[in-house]
């Protein structure tokens, strides 16, 4: 289930074309979360996506536009800073690849037009897609970024693989992003290096790939290091 998220859209000309453009390459959901841009002025630029667009859920909130997905993808044109936990970015070929056809359900979130997403909406994401371009001017306009994006990942909808494993699900993974918050507050000393390492932590496990069987062995291995650390400090 393929789902797109647009935080904030500021162009109603942008937001119709999106529309269309789901359309076009089949995507399952549309969500708008807080738009600017005026529905009703938008569907003159929909085309053949108006039902589309009408049918879209439209929200105060980012959290309700992800809930019930496997994996949340956020996009930026920033997608490396060093020593930031947030601009740590897997190209859209990757991502598209080796990610995507393994997933059962992901949103991608796409920030607004002027300002793109914040780092708070960054950070609730599992992963940070980037689409490589002139890195003198690599900010696309969004309609451009969504329909580059769902041609990429158009490709790979269509390959199914039946030899591979399925992935460990979203609850697997909090669980285990959830112990190594745990044993980060047992080792670090501050909020912020707690906050900077969950952060590393979900990037880590949103591009990992575990599947069940190896999530289990790292959340056994993860409990046994909780546990020899706290009996160390008792």
């Amino acid at each position: 289930m393929l789902r797109i998220v647009l935080v904030g859209i500021e162009g109603p000309v942008n937001l119709g074309v999106i529309a269309r453009t789901c359309v076009n390459f089949n995507v399952d959901e549309l969500y708008i979360v807080k738009p600017v841009a005026s529905i009703e002025e938008a569907l003159n630029y929909a085309a053949r996506g108006k039902d589309f667009l009408l049918k879209a859920r439209v929200t105060d909130s980012l959290d309700e536009a992800i809930k019930g997905v496997d994996m949340v993808a956020a996009t930026s044109d920033e997608g490396y800073s060093a020593g930031d936990m947030l601009r740590q970015a897997v190209d859209l070929n990757g991502f598209a690849e080796k990610i995507f056809p393994r997933t059962r359900s992901v949103a991608i979130l796409f920030g607004r037009e002027s300002t793109g997403l914040t780092r708070e909406e960054i950070s609730k994401a599992d992963v940070l897609v980037t689409i490589p371009a002139n890195p003198s001017y690599p900010a696309l306009n969004i309609s451009q970024a969504v329909a580059i994006v769902l041609w990429e990942l158009w490709k790979q909808r269509s390959i199914t693989a039946t030899n591979i494993p399925p992935l460990a699900s979203k609850e697997t993974l909090r669980q285990l992003l959830d112990l190594t918050v745990e044993i980060s507050k047992l080792v670090m000393t501050t909020e912020e290096k707690i906050t900077r390492s969950r952060i590393l932590w979900r990037r880590i496990l949103g591009k990992a790939l575990l599947t069940e069987k190896e999530a289990a062995l790292l959340r056994y291995w993860l409990q046994r290091v909780r546990r020899h650390i706290s009996s160390n400090k008792t």
